[in-house]
């Protein structure tokens, strides 16, 4: 339990720096063939920048955009299987639905929340590496300017039909998923069930709305 309560912090303390400085650095410079994954990731951090920079939009008109592109460039609705774990498997159709609606909002206004108070920093996309017929790791390096330290983060990412999606983040070997995992496990035996959990998320989500408005 020391050790798994270990992991989850040190991913809170990791995945949303890494992941912000990420999305709020310089330009990516990856040389990259057209459509590989790499090239998608670098793309993904492109967009994510131009929608958090664009001063001429309303703070709703940017968050609508960035949460778009969460919905395009994540597979939300597998994450969302892959941090209710075990819990999955005993909820019905409806409160499944419910959930990943839930984590969706949650995720997008969590990290458009954070992004918006970070300046830039840098990030490279160092390599890519097939694991399987569809999963690919794409590797890079962000290099925040608050420390200069190089933060190591992997994107996993699995191939669809026309271009890719992410399915989990892995910072300096602790994992998005599996740290959200174990903290919404913990959050469903202390209140009860998979309902309380997704109350819970929506008043989350409720509060970082009118935390960056």
């Amino acid at each position: 339990m020391t050790t798994q309560r270990a992991a989850a912090s040190k991913w809170r303390s990791i995945h949303i720096l890494g992941f912000l400085f990420l999305l709020a650095g310089a330009e990516p410079s990856y040389s990259a063939t057209v459509g590989d994954a790499g090239e998608f990731i670098a793309d993904l951090g492109t967009h994510a920048i131009q929608i958090m920079q664009d001063s001429g939009s309303s703070v709703a008109d940017r968050q609508q955009r960035f949460q778009t592109l969460m919905n395009a460039d994540f597979d939300l609705p597998k994450i969302a299987q892959t941090v209710l774990g075990r819990y999955w498997q005993g909820t019905s159709d409806i409160e499944r639905q419910q959930f990943t609606d839930a984590f969706a909002d949650y995720m997008s206004q969590m990290y458009f929340a954070r992004f918006s108070d970070y300046n830039a920093g840098s990030f490279r996309v160092l390599k890519q590496r097939v694991d399987s017929e569809r999963m690919m790791v794409v590797s890079t390096e962000i290099v925040p300017l608050a420390t200069g330290q190089p933060i190591r983060v992997d994107w996993n990412v699995v191939r669809t039909v026309d271009s890719y999606k992410v399915v989990d983040i892995v910072a300096s070997g602790a994992s998005l998923s599996q740290a959200l995992r174990e903290e919404f496990s913990t959050v469903i035996r202390r209140s009860g069930g998979v309902t309380n959990l997704v109350e819970l998320l929506k008043t989350k989500v409720s509060e970082l709305t009118a935390s960056t408005q």
